[in-house]
């Protein structure tokens, strides 16, 4: 059995813990971010095409997540997030965003910027482009503006080795008209009058200052390195959120109030022990969220009220075994000591089974079904952390105490029992 320091220093060790816990919980109303389906908000699926023959690879994917972030900040957007499922399409969530439809239209741009020079326009108006003479990976600023005429126009400015390209073309151009074209789409075709230095161009006949400063931002970002579809967009208001959270509260709380009511009938005094512990375990649940800062979605609060059934199974058969072994008439140290041993195997091998199944929902899970996962790993750890160490620290603690009879712990003792003044069954009368 552990020594008494060993458990007092255990105690002393949980309550610092809560403490840590309660410092990241403050202020208590705020302290655990909402994920896009309580909070309300837009989730936008985003698709990689491939390019002919070039294949969509895991670097591409993983700097168009990057880019999309650099966009979505730049526009304001505040607790974005931007993850990726098994199948390597991009998973926008956006919680509380005003404008979804501009939000859409900025992140799914390829920004995709070459200059050509523009040959004819075909019978169908459409313009025709010689071959491609610069290209925006060169680029190194864009901004959106008025030039000296009042004129909206996104200024361009390109790096050492883009100017001097830039004015190469213009030098050996003049009087032909340079295509500003973007993702395909001509932005602009000026008519080249002299030779450009400076690395600097502008892009004219925009209708609005807005477009202008989508066009810039997607610029400024830079280029993504896959073609994306968008290939679903859905919408969420904060009151189906907010009541979908308020449920969730709710069912959380009839759930810890009937499991507090069966650990008390069926193990009485273990059973408040027990209760103990799970406040213990809400605490430290709680404040590992917050400070983990992840927003938690819906599926992620059915993870959280499924665990706290899950925290006090370890100790059903902890306390199980503690009565069975009494029951077989072993002193109360024995007993202690033999339920603890023999539920341990069963309590690693039933919790490390569900961690695997928790590691299979989050390698191969969307977004929702990955929140609920975490939660669910993280509280499988937590109650395996709380009842083979902190609930076992209490109980030796108490082992000895003249409070800790028969009938504490839950088990009948036959009328025909002697008991001395600790308890202890010691023969019959």
């Amino acid at each position: 059995m552990r020594s008494r320091l060993f458990n007092i220093i255990v105690i002393i060790v949980f309550v610092i813990i809560l403490g840590v816990c309660f410092y990241y919980m403050y202020p208590f109303q705020s302290s655990i971010k909402l994920g896009l389906d309580l909070r309300g908000g837009t989730q936008i699926i985003l698709k990689p095409i491939e390019r002919g023959a070039e294949q969509v690879t895991s670097e591409a994917i993983d700097k168009a997540q990057f880019i999309i972030l650099n966009r979505i900040d730049s526009l304001g957007i505040s607790e974005p997030l931007v993850t990726r499922d098994f199948n390597n399409n991009i998973i926008v969530q956006l919680p509380g965003v005003d404008d979804p439809e501009r939000a859409i239209d900025v992140i799914g741009k390829t920004a995709q910027l070459e200059f050509k020079i523009l040959q004819s326009v075909d019978e169908n108006e459409n313009p025709v482009f010689g071959p491609t003479l610069l290209t925006g990976d060169k680029l190194v600023k864009a901004a959106a503006g008025y030039d000296s005429s009042g004129r909206i126009v996104v200024t361009m400015s390109f790096n050492d080795e883009g100017a001097q390209q830039f004015e190469k073309i213009t030098s050996e151009n003049v009087g032909q008209r340079l295509a500003i074209v973007l993702d395909d789409e001509m932005k602009s075709a000026p008519v080249i009058r002299q030779a450009i230095s400076g690395g600097d161009a502008v892009i004219e006949g925009i209708p609005t200052l807005e477009e202008a400063k989508d066009i810039a931002l997607v610029l400024q970002t830079g280029a993504l390195p896959v073609n994306l579809e968008i290939q679903e967009v859905q919408t969420i208001g904060p009151t189906l959120g907010q009541d979908s959270l308020q449920q969730s509260i709710l069912a959380g709380i009839i759930g810890f109030c009937l499991i507090a009511i069966f650990m008390l009938a069926l193990f009485r005094g273990l059973g408040l022990i027990s209760i103990t512990g799970l406040l213990f375990y809400i605490v430290i649940f709680w404040g590992i969220l917050a400070a983990l800062e992840t927003p938690i979605t819906l599926p992620g609060i059915a993870g959280v009220v499924l665990t706290i059934g899950i925290a006090v199974d370890a100790n059903i058969l902890i306390f199980s075994r503690i009565k069975e072994e009494m029951i077989k008439g072993k002193s109360k140290s024995a007993s202690f000591v033999e339920g603890f041993r023999n539920a341990l195997k069963a309590i690693i091998d039933s919790n490390i089974t569900t961690l695997i199944t928790a590691a299979a929902l989050y390698r191969f899970g969307t977004g929702p079904i990955r929140g609920f996962a975490v939660t669910l790993a993280i509280g499988i750890i937590i109650s395996m952390f709380i009842s083979l160490i902190f609930i076992r620290a209490i109980l030796f603690m108490v082992v000895n105490s003249r409070a800790v009879t028969p009938r504490f712990i839950g088990v009948r003792i036959p009328k025909s029992s002697l008991v001395d003044s600790q308890g202890e069954v010691v023969g019959k009368k």
